[in-house]
């Protein structure tokens, strides 16, 4: 009987923890969001999964921005979500940027992940971790309409634990 009581309080404990959770998990997710969406900056902003976690060598992340205001100039960012199961300190990737025109622009950007200490750069939570590089500041989009962003990993290992890859475009700013 009293073993009972004692497995009954033990479960009560646990769901109030379950629910504490639950509701500050709730909370910060909701902040995250209203500060996405209250993001003036922000022109472009898309995130590609990376089937089952892992990047691999064929899978190029293609993002399509329609680019209407040849007059202002953007920031744009490479962002990288990868595990703490990264083995590197670095990452390089491909990006090829093609205008409407048919022009194109191929860059090989490097990546830090971790610091010479191996502490890892950007946030995050348990073992999810987001890098975000500038990639090309104040830069102009001469020619309106849909410019393609492939970003493509161009590490010497055949899939990488990297489960997101994002690219952003935001007003440029400078601050």
């Amino acid at each position: 009987m009293k073993r009972n009581r004692q497995e009954k309080g033990k479960e009560k404990k646990e769901t109030g923890i379950i629910k504490n959770n639950m509701r500050i998990f709730l909370a910060v997710t909701g902040l995250m969001l209203l500060m996405v969406s209250c993001d003036p900056l922000m022109y472009y902003d898309t995130y590609s999964k990376a089937e089952g976690g892992l990047w691999k060598w064929s899978d190029i992340k293609r993002f399509e921005a329609d680019m209407n205001d040849s007059i202002s100039m953007f920031d744009i960012l490479i962002n990288i979500r990868h595990t703490t199961d990264y083995p590197k300190s670095n990452l390089f990737v491909f990006v090829t940027t093609t205008a409407p025109s048919r022009a194109s622009r191929r860059d090989t950007v490097e990546i830090i992940i971790s610091d010479d200490h191996g502490k890892w750069r950007g946030n995050g939570f348990g073992n999810i971790k987001l890098v975000s590089l500038e990639y090309r500041r104040a830069v102009r989009f001469p020619v309106k309409g849909k410019y393609t962003f492939e970003i493509e990993q161009g590490m010497r290992i055949p899939e990488i634990p990297v489960t997101d890859i994002g690219l952003r475009i935001e007003e440029f700013s400078e601050l």
